[in-house]
């Protein structure tokens, strides 16, 4: 493959559902594939890069290099204005505090040395905008012509907050919204008021009527036996107030309170059946009453693949977003960690046969107070930290447990030392964040 530039196609204005770009690359004599510059930054390429390309059945899938950057979160605060029943802070003993600006604009100042980032989330365990500069922080992003994005519980988006988001461009706003039934919703997230998160929802979709400028706007929601009943509603007022990204992730049972009010017991299991040679191929179909009790009898065995017009329902499981997207976190104190499980210390009660306590001890490769992004990022113990879990050989303690091993992320049984991500949940796909 090579990686010069060249004359290339960009079918870019033919687009699938708004969302899929099209591009045609050419091959010279010898066969090299020749990639649009866009492309190639996309999937992080330089002189000597690895990517991994996967083959399955008929379909080819190319995957970035995982040693390029390419998008950064930012927590700016670990901090926050609420009291949910589903925050990590209700088991934490951690000091919490807000990123100094000193930090903030180290920054700003060491990302200009890679060439691959094209996006920062502000976000983590704390309320962004909680912190009084965090205006000041999206302006900054954006004088680097990154993509700003922006996770937040919504309680403190007043018309001046939210016009400061259209005049310094922020590009997404990702706003947390467990439910459509409103007493659910604030017994949930104590101390917040959901006609008042509607309200500002709304100016948000109004202003983005009248700007130049605007925001992309995408709900977030914790789904769990407790708000189930409001999964239809949330889709209603997603489309309501104009959000085009709803984003549904299961509980993360920090107490045992929380490990009841799970909905994925079932589909875990589902994770470690040993497959079956049996797959079986489904057209486009509609879920009525003729077809939903058949339908339901299929997706719920274990045994089988199932796919629809050639696209698998299996969960893709036992693999890390964070990294295979090439993204790093940098907490508050400016400690770097290579993902949202490991920015934090936690207990959490993960599903097995037995409910149990894993301890999550935090994980971190550096500090950007003492060292530069960039030596921390190529650092041999970091590049070995994604190569090992790109390989992803842990042992599966989400399920096998309870054990000795089991009980924190120190150690597993297949001879891996701290951090172990066997038993982590969003590299099984039950909890997924922006």
């Amino acid at each position: 493959m090579s990686y010069s530039n060249s004359i290339y196609e960009n079918t870019n204005q033919h687009k699938i559902n708004d969302k899929i770009k099209k591009y045609r690359a050419i091959t010279d004599k010898n066969r090299n594939i020749i990639l649009p510059d866009e492309i190639k930054k996309k999937l992080g390429l330089k002189e000597g890069s690895e990517i991994k390309i996967m083959v399955s059945e008929g379909r080819i899938e190319v995957l970035p290099n995982i040693h390029s950057l390419a998008k950064v979160y930012i927590e700016p605060t670990s901090l926050c204005n609420l009291a949910c029943q589903t925050c990590v802070r209700n088991t934490w003993n951690e000091s919490l505090g807000d990123m100094k600006i000193k930090t903030f604009n180290k920054i700003i100042e060491q990302l200009k040395e890679f060439t691959d980032v094209q996006s920062v989330m502000f976000g983590g365990f704390g309320e962004p905008t909680f912190h009084k500069d965090i205006i000041y922080m999206i302006n900054r992003i954006k004088s680097l012509n990154l993509i700003a994005e922006m996770t937040t519980n919504g309680t403190l988006l007043d018309e001046n907050m939210i016009k400061g988001l259209f005049k310094n461009k922020l590009d997404t706003l990702w706003v947390s919204f467990d439910g459509a039934d409103k007493n659910i919703f604030e017994s949930i997230r104590k101390g917040s008021n959901y006609n008042n998160l509607i309200e500002s929802l709304k100016l948000v979709k109004s202003l983005n009527k009248k700007s130049e400028h605007k925001i992309k706007v995408g709900i977030a929601s914790v789904l769990m036996k407790k708000n189930i009943d409001s999964l239809n509603g949330l889709v209603r007022l997603a489309v309501s107030v104009g959000a085009s990204k709803l984003l549904i992730s299961n509980v993360l049972p920090y107490n045992k309170d929380m490990f009841g009010q799970t909905l994925y017991n079932c589909s875990v299991d589902k994770l470690f059946t040993p497959p079956n040679q049996l797959s079986i191929s489904l057209p486009l179909i509609d879920v009525n009453d003729y077809t939903k009790e058949q339908l339901y009898s299929l997706f719920k065995n274990n045994n089988y693949n199932i796919s629809i017009n050639n696209n698998s329902i299996d969960p893709v499981t036992r693999k890390c977003k964070f990294i295979e997207e090439r993204n790093t976190f940098i907490r508050w104190d400016g400690m770097v960690s290579p993902c949202m499980g490991l920015l934090h210390e936690s207990k959490m009660y993960p599903y097995t046969a037995d409910c149990f306590e894993r301890e999550v001890k935090a994980y971190t490769v550096g500090d950007i107070n003492a060292r530069k992004l960039k030596e921390i990022w190529d650092s041999e113990e970091y590049r070995n930290f994604r190569e090992k879990v790109e390989e992803f050989d842990f042992s599966p303690c989400l399920h096998c447990g309870p054990c000795e091993y089991a009980e924190s992320n120190i150690e597993d049984c297949f001879g891996n030392n701290f951090p172990t991500c066997g038993g982590c949940l969003w590299a099984h796909g039950v909890i997924q964040c922006p």
